[in-house]
C-alpha cells in the first residue's frame, strides 16, 4: 500500500447525512459499481471503508461524470427514495460543450469563446442525447466531444423528499473547478496542491492495493498538470519535468510532492523533443541523488501484482520498469505457466520476470545493451531463475531472429520508437512491420505475439494494419487479435490518442 493513499472518503464530498439518507458529490473517475480494473475505485467500496457499512445505492452515475448520488441507510428509506426516482424526480445537469443542442431545452449558464456551460433538466441518456443533438459533451471521446481533461458532465441537483420528514433533501453539488479551468482554457500548474490531491483521489484504487506499490500518480496534461509526471515506487517518488513552466516551478513542485509523505523525491528533466538523443545519465538531466529526502536503495525492489522488480531511481531518465506495461506483464504472468517466452528489446527483463514468476519453463531475453542485460540478470537471480532454462542474449534483435530457428509460445515485441546500435538504426514507422514478421516466424503453433509501441503519431488502427500485414508476410494465419487494457494511470492529454498501442495476436498455426 502506498504511503500516499488518499482517504477513502473526503468530508467535502458529503452534501447531506442523517440516519436515513446520505447524499454525496461523487468525483469524476470513481465508478458507481465495482469494475474489473486495477485502476478504478467504486463509490460503494469507498463508502463502506469510510462508514464501516455499505449504504444502499439508489441510482448510478457515469464513471467519468461527477455530481449528486443518493444512498439510503435503511430498507424503508431505500423503498421510499427508489419510488420517488421511479416517478421521475427532477434532475439538473451542468454540461460543457462547444455547441447548443438542437431540440433539447437548455440554459446557457456561461459562454467563453466557443466553450459553453449549459444547464439541462431531466435529460435521459445524456451523452447519447447530446451527441444526437450535435452537441456532444466535451471530453466524450466516444461521441466526438471537444477536447477536455475529463468528461464535462456534472449532476448538479436531484430533487427528493426526505422519506421520514417530507422535507426537501439537500442535494446540490457545486460546479467542479475542472469546469472553470476548461472554460478558461487553463493549461497551467496553478493550484498545484489541489490538483495533486485530485490525482491522489484518482489513483486511490492503485494506492490501496497490497500487491502493488508502483504506479503513475500524475500523467501530465491528462491529469491537468501539463509538463509534470510523477511516478510512485514504494515510499519514493520520481518527478519528471517536461515544460518551461514546470522547470521554473521545480522547487515548489518538489516541496509539494515531498509533502505528500514520500520518503524521497527524485528529479528527471526530460528532453524537449522525443527525437533528441541525450546522455540520459548526465547529472543535470537525471541527478543521481534525491532532490528531497533520503536516498532510496539501489537496487530497490518494488511490487507489481505480487511480483518483485528491481528499480534504480537515480540511474538516468529511466528507472528499470516501464509502469504503463503493468497489464501486459500481468497477462504474461498468468499465461506462461509451463510455456516458453521470447522477450525482444527486453531492457531490464520485466516481461521475463513476469513469465518466470508465472511458472514459465523457458525464456530467452534479448537486448543489445550489456548494462540492460546485467540488470535483467539481477532481476532473474532475485527470482531464482536458472540460467540453463532462462537465457540472456546480448544481440541486436533483428540479427538474432535471422539466425535462430527456435519457436516460442509467446513472443514479446516492444521496441523503442527509435534506437541505434553500432550497425543498425530502428525507426518504428519504417521498420516495425518487417521486424514483426521476423518475430511472428518464431511464434509456435497456437502461440501469440504480444506487440507494443508507444509511437504517438502511429494510430491504433494503423498499428493493427501493420501487424496484419506482418502476419501475411510471415504466412501465418491469425486466430484472434485483441487489445490489452490501457493503463488508466497514464491518461492521454485532451484531444490526443493514447500513447500506448498494444495488441495480442494469437495464431492458428
Amino acid at each position: 500500500m502506498s504511503p500516499t493513499t488518499s482517504p477513502s472518503f473526503r468530508d467535502a464530498w458529503v452534501l447531506h447525512r442523517d440516519a436515513d439518507v446520505l447524499v454525496v458529490d461523487k468525483p469524476a473517475g470513481v465508478a458507481s459499481h465495482p469494475v474489473e480494473s486495477l485502476e478504478v475505485s467504486d463509490i460503494g467500496s469507498r463508502l463502506e471503508r469510510w462508514l464501516g457499512s455499505k449504504p444502499a445505492m439508489l441510482h448510478a452515475l457515469d464513471r467519468e461524470a461527477s455530481g449528486v448520488m443518493v444512498f439510503a441507510h435503511s430498507r424503508d428509506a431505500s423503498r421510499d427514495l427508489a419510488a420517488q426516482l421511479e416517478r421521475g424526480a427532477p434532475t439538473t445537469h451542468l454540461v460543457g460543450t462547444t455547441s447548443r443542442p438542437r431540440g433539447i431545452p437548455h440554459e446557457v449558464v456561461r459562454r467563453v469563446g466557443e466553450r459553453l456551460l449549459l444547464r439541462l433538466t431531466g435529460v435521459k441518456s445524456l451523452r447519447k442525447a447530446l451527441a444526437a443533438a450535435e452537441a456532444p459533451v466535451a471530453g466524450d471521446r466516444e461521441h466526438g466531444g471537444a477536447p477536455a481533461a475529463r468528461l464535462m458532465w456534472h449532476l448538479e441537483s436531484l430533487e427528493l423528499s426526505h422519506p421520514r420528514t417530507g422535507a426537501r433533501v439537500p442535494s446540490r453539488a457545486a460546479l467542479p473547478a475542472a469546469f472553470e479551468r476548461w472554460l478558461a482554457g487553463d493549461a497551467t500548474l496553478d493550484g498545484l496542491d489541489g490538483r495533486l490531491r485530485d490525482a491522489l483521489d484518482r489513483r486511490h484504487a492503485l494506492a490501496l492495493r497490497e500487491d502493488t506499490d508502483s504506479y503513475r500518480l500524475v500523467h501530465g496534461a491528462g491529469d491537468e498538470l501539463p509538463g509534470l509526471e510523477i511516478d510512485v515506487y514504494g515510499e519514493h517518488a520520481v518527478v519528471s519535468l517536461a515544460s518551461d513552466e514546470a522547470l521554473v516551478a521545480r522547487e515548489a513542485i518538489f516541496d509539494a510532492v515531498h509533502a505528500l509523505g514520500f520518503r524521497s523525491v527524485y528529479a528527471k528533466l526530460r528532453p524537449r523533443k522525443a527525437s533528441t538523443l541525450v546522455d540520459t545519465r548526465r547529472d543535470d538531466v537525471a541527478p543521481p541523488l534525491p532532490v528531497r529526502g533520503e536516498a532510496a536503495p539501489a537496487p530497490m525492489w518494488v511490487r507489481e501484482l505480487g511480483v518483485a522488480y528491481a528499480v534504480r531511481l537515480g540511474d538516468g531518465l529511466s528507472t528499470g520498469l516501464f509502469l504503463d506495461q503493468r497489464a501486459a506483464r500481468g497477462w504474461v504472468s498468468r499465461a506462461l505457466a509451463g510455456r516458453s517466452l521470447l522477450n525482444l528489446f527486453a531492457y531490464h527483463g520485466g516481461f521475463t520476470v513476469a513469465a518466470v514468476a508465472g511458472g514459465a519453463r523457458r525464456t530467452v531475453t534479448v537486448d543489445a545493451s550489456g548494462v540492460a542485460l546485467e540488470r535483467a540478470a539481477e532481476n532473474l537471480d532475485h527470482h531464482g531463475a536458472a540460467r540453463t532454462e532462462h537465457e540472456l542474449v546480448k544481440a541486436d534483435a533483428a540479427a538474432w531472429l535471422s539466425t535462430s530457428n527456435e519457436r516460442f509460445d509467446v513472443v514479446v515485441l516492444d521496441p523503442p520508437s527509435y534506437s541505434t546500435t553500432r550497425h543498425t538504426t530502428f525507426r518504428a514507422e519504417r521498420d516495425y512491420q518487417k521486424l514483426a514478421a521476423f518475430a511472428i516466424a518464431h511464434v509456435a503453433r497456437g502461440g501469440a505475439l504480444l506487440a507494443s509501441t508507444n509511437l504517438r503519431r502511429l494510430s491504433h488502427e494503423a498499428f493493427r494494419r501493420m501487424l496484419s500485414a506482418a502476419a501475411r508476410d510471415a504466412r501465418r494465419r491469425v486466430a484472434k487479435v485483441k487489445a490489452l487494457p490501457l493503463p488508466l494511470d497514464h491518461p492521454p492529454p485532451p484531444g490526443e490518442p493514447w500513447h500506448l498501442k498494444r495488441e495480442l495476436v494469437e495464431f492458428l498455426d
